[in-house]
């Protein structure tokens, strides 16, 4: 008997109790992340199946699950509703409902919900079954405006590309240079900026006295991407890292919780959060908004059309928000233009067309325990040193070894917390590694794009990118101004626990803490 897959959106099933909380936290947080009585990375919350806590130096940050997936502290990981575990907040795993189709055919009901009104008024849909191809609303409100499936004939580079994993310009594996996409989501902070990015895009030199650029074959440093969220950032760590040839795009201010915020927000919502990003990216951190020409959805959730209809009204060039497990061999970047065949981890996505607006997807790694992760600390995290090289030498062997398409490595400082140093030391081997490869290169994600419309040999690949012309950016003044504002309730304060930013800029202090500002005046 046949079986289909019907998938809709469920209900997380959250435990009662309201636990005490100090400062904000639950006290069982406190006491898992502190370093004398837990000692913990990770800390479930009682009372949200879909809230952990992220232990940084001994204190928990509050984080959300992306989409309808629950934390599963055993795997220290979000996990689709029907393979979660969470005992702490007694969550209950709901059992796969099966029921018998018009035709006899058994159909396994994965989720169930109305997310997409249909026009009438009369009858609503899950996002799935929207641009599907079979109309499910009685009115057929859900076929319309629908992105065509793409056409090769029509689809060409420069500014068109299918949803593939063919290379682009009729190249053979072994010409294509392997494009590595080193990037670091939310805030840049100054303790992460002195003791991460230092020792990852740095190396001893041969003196051992200091510090100096990793490059790549073509003699340029290796730079990487941050999509940066606004709070806690730091400006003058900002605008150092743009000096030295780094990207910057945008992931919000505020970050709120919960995700599903992000999910029903307007195309308005979306453009003040995004616009006054890039804008104090600009005015506090000294990177000109002309190169800020990138977004990522904060936890990875979008509102589908109206998030990428922003980007489009605003001059964003590429957006990197959608995760796909179609990895073996990996999916290249591709334009909006047509409908996207790369699956859809995270609803609602895109369905209508886009013309000119690039994907690079987060192209789903394996970790060591053989699950699906997007960001590095979401897999499987290694027990030691051996274990961290293996997850980066075998994902990136997916890539390489098969239809070099964009091999991207999104970290964030967590991994490399509480962690015996081991994560670090194995990722500086790794790039050592690769720095042996003559046909490695690690660019930003603007640089992939560049690339996509022109591809170009890797025999071919010196002075293709051009970075003499980060010499000409504004290097870091000598003596940053320190801004500093209390009495901020903006989550993960409130106003029963208010609490303190401070971050230093080249730039006079605004009189008030920045926050986003109204369309108007953007």
């Amino acid at each position: 008997m046949k079986i289909l897959i019907v998938v809709c959106t469920l209900a997380v099933v959250c435990a009662a109790a309201v636990p005490h909380k100090r400062l904000g936290v639950p006290l069982t947080a406190e006491d898992d992340c502190n370093p004398n009585i837990g000692a913990l990375n990770y800390s479930a919350d009682p009372n949200h199946c879909q809230i952990f806590y992220q232990c940084d130096h001994g204190w928990p940050k509050i984080k959300i699950c992306p989409g309808d997936t629950v934390w599963t502290p055993t795997e220290e990981r979000c996990l689709d509703p029907y393979d979660a575990e969470n005992v702490i907040c007694a969550y209950v795993r709901p059992e796969r409902p099966i029921v018998i189709g018009a035709d006899g055919e058994e159909i396994i009901q994965l989720y169930e919900a109305c997310e997409f009104q249909c026009e009438s008024g009369e009858d609503c849909i899950a996002y799935t079954g929207v641009c599907d191809g079979t109309p499910h609303c009685t009115d057929a409100s859900d076929e319309l405006d629908c992105a065509a499936p793409c056409d090769e004939n029509n689809c060409r580079l420069p500014n068109c590309r299918c949803t593939s994993a063919d290379i682009p310009g009729g190249l053979t594996p072994n010409e294509v240079p392997q494009l590595v996409m080193l990037a670091w989501d939310e805030a840049v902070r100054l303790e992460d900026y002195n003791h991460l990015y230092q020792q990852i895009f740095k190396k001893v030199g041969a003196g051992r006295r200091q510090r100096e650029p990793r490059t790549n074959p073509d003699g340029c440093p290796l730079v990487g991407t941050f999509f940066t969220s606004h709070q806690f950032t730091d400006y003058a760590a900002v605008q150092s890292l743009y000096s030295e040839g780094n990207e910057f795009a945008t992931h919000s201010v505020s970050k709120r919780l919960p995700a599903a915020y992000w999910r029903d927000s307007t195309v308005r919502t979306w453009s003040e959060e995004i616009l006054t990003n890039r804008l104090l990216l600009s005015t506090l951190g000294h990177v000109p908004v002309a190169d800020i020409v990138g977004m990522r959805a904060p936890y990875l959730q979008t509102a589908g059309d109206a998030t990428i209809d922003m980007l489009a009204e605003r001059g964003f060039v590429w957006d990197s928000s959608f995760a796909t497990d179609v990895n073996d061999p990996p999916l290249w970047p591709y334009t909006f233009t047509y409908r996207s065949t790369a699956g859809c981890a995270v609803a609602p996505c895109p369905v209508r067309s886009h013309p000119d607006v690039w994907e690079i997807p987060l192209v789903d790694w394996i970790d060591t325990n053989d699950t699906l992760c997007e960001n590095v600390d979401s897999c499987y995290f290694p027990n030691d040193k051996a274990e961290a090289l293996e997850l980066l030498r075998t994902n990136f062997a997916r890539h390489y070894e098969t239809n070099r398409a964009p091999f991207p490595i999104n970290l964030r400082a967590r991994w490399f917390l509480n962690d015996g140093h081991h994560n670090l030391e194995a990722l500086q081997e790794f790039l050592d590694e690769l720095a042996g490869l003559r046909d490695v290169y690690f660019v930003t994600y603007s640089q992939v794009v560049q690339w996509m419309r022109a591809p170009r040999r890797a025999s071919d690949m010196p002075g293709f990118f051009d970075c003499r012309q980060t010499e000409q950016r504004e290097r870091l003044c000598e003596r940053p101004n320190l801004c500093g504002y209390f009495n901020i309730t903006y989550q993960p304060n409130d106003e029963e626990h208010p609490g303190e930013r401070y971050f230093q800029t080249c730039s006079d202090c605004p009189e008030t803490y920045p926050w986003v500002e109204p369309l108007e005046r953007l």
